[in-house]
């Protein structure tokens, strides 16, 4: 088992947590469905009381883009999408993903790449912060440690680390 998988998926879970979403569960051992080859999954509920659809794509954007920024901090790697190969290779359906989201949220394909920077960058600092990294970090022992857990572990993690 990879512990930077452990450190990517924690990523998900907690920027999710804490931007309100509600985490059903995590685990380093996804099912082989018919979807991605992956190494890990966060399961994420998004509620949308009370959300409009654009702040609910722009949760979504900063809930898939924390896995690998979790990942680079714990690496302690160069995160230039145009240098950092993991962009093409490993996190491609992340990628993807955020693309997705991103170009919903600006108005043509080239607003999309300064968005993704901007995000990248704005999950950076507040991943690094000790408190938030303290619940990262102890999500991803706990996955270490279980392989598999359910969405009141992080939320616990969340709380004790954030007070959220």
């Amino acid at each position: 088992m990879n512990q930077s998988i452990a450190y990517h998926e924690a990523g998900h879970a907690v920027v999710a947590c804490w931007l309100g979403a509600e985490v059903l569960s995590v685990t380093l051992e996804p099912d082989a469905d018919d979807g991605p080859r992956r190494d890990g999954d966060a399961a994420i509920r998004w509620h949308h009381q009370g959300m409009t659809p654009r702040q609910l794509c722009q949760k979504e954007l900063m809930a898939v883009l924390a896995g690998p920024v979790a990942e680079i901090i714990h690496n302690d790697d160069d995160w230039d999408f145009g240098e950092c190969e993991k962009w093409r290779s490993e996190w491609l359906a992340d990628w993807q993903l955020a693309w997705q989201f991103a170009r919903t949220l600006v108005p043509t394909d080239e607003h999309v790449e300064p968005l993704l920077r901007f995000t990248i960058e704005r999950l950076h600092a507040i991943a690094s912060a000790e408190s938030f990294w303290q619940s990262i970090a102890e999500v991803a022992d706990l996955l270490e440690a279980y392989e598999t857990i359910d969405g009141q572990q992080v939320r616990q993690c969340v709380e004790r680390w954030l007070g959220e």
